[in-house]
């Protein structure tokens, strides 16, 4: 239990289109069809079928979207 972070390490950037949100949760899938679950804490929640690029980290199962940009 060395590693206190929960996060895997590295970032990871996915550009595609907002399918469905539930709560903080949202769907991005991108254009080569990867259906991708992240979460946005203390950011403007993109509209659904808005075109976004996220900048994330992944914390299991789902990852944590650092910054939000219009695509």
């Amino acid at each position: 239990m060395g590693d206190l972070d929960l996060f895997e390490p590295g970032t990871q950037i996915f550009t595609g289109t907002v399918r469905s949100w539930s709560g903080s949760f949202g769907e991005l899938v991108t254009d080569s069809g990867l259906a991708v679950i992240f979460v946005l804490q203390g950011q403007p929640q993109p509209q659904i079928g808005e075109r976004i690029t996220i900048s994330a980290r992944r914390f299991r199962p789902v990852y944590q979207a650092g910054t939000v940009t219009k695509a």
